[in-house]
């Protein structure tokens, strides 16, 4: 009878550990599909232009780290805005950009990467959201006045030209699209509360940058020397 009971105790402690995992892995994978959906927001929204320049400013003041430098990182190892931000959560909890960069030489995705280094994507998710909060926050004050920007990209020796990799074009149609509209409802705010026509830089990459929205590729071969 004692036996049995043993048994019987030993059955119900593993059901209820089974029970957690059924929980617990869901949880998990669902808390790493709401940060790639931030994430990838971050990237559709940096594959022109205008928004690159928004972004590259907004990840660099969030992340504390030099345009510049963020500008190397993506260069070499071909990340986009999305990926980069996971690169820089993974450093920030024990990683090393080395390794990171070797991985991905070794046709490891950012995800794989991440997972393999148990990250936390619940965090990461609502940074991501974070982000792009103050991403939209920066491309309306853009809109508003150019002026600022333009000041900051001298002062930062910032080309959104060369900021360009091929992983930025790593978005879907659908989220590209989603961009667009963020894009142009921000831009369409701006211009009515300014009641005035938009900037002399903003008003052509809004007639240019954005014809074909964000859909365009970057072109590589014109990014093989910095800005002056």
């Amino acid at each position: 009878m004692g036996l049995e009971a043993s048994i019987m105790k030993q059955f119900s402690r593993l059901s209820i550990t089974l029970l957690a995992l059924t929980i617990v892995v869901p949880a998990f994978g669902d808390d790493q599909q709401k940060a790639e959906k931030q994430l990838h927001k971050i990237t559709a929204m940096a594959t022109d232009g205008t928004g690159r320049r928004v972004v590259s400013r907004t990840v660099a003041d969030i992340l504390g780290v030099k345009r510049s430098d963020l500008v190397v990182e993506r260069r070499t190892m071909n990340l986009n805005y999305g990926d980069l931000f996971v690169a820089h959560a993974l450093v920030k909890s024990g990683a090393k950009m080395e390794d990171i960069a070797t991985q991905l030489k070794g046709k490891k995705s950012m995800g794989e990467i991440a997972n393999a280094q148990t990250a936390d994507w619940k965090q990461i998710a609502g940074d991501a959201k974070k982000l792009n909060s103050k991403v939209e926050d920066n491309l309306y004050k853009h809109f508003v006045s150019d002026k600022a920007d333009l000041a900051r990209d001298q002062a930062d020796q910032y080309d959104p030209a060369f900021d360009g990799v091929s992983a930025d074009n790593d978005v879907s149609k659908e989220e590209l699209a989603d961009a667009e509209n963020t894009y142009q409802m921000w831009r369409d705010r701006a211009a009515k509360n300014k009641g005035e026509g938009l900037g002399t830089v903003t008003e052509k990459s809004a007639r240019n940058a954005r014809g074909d929205p964000i859909g365009k590729a970057p072109n590589n071969d014109s990014k093989t020397t910095g800005p002056n």
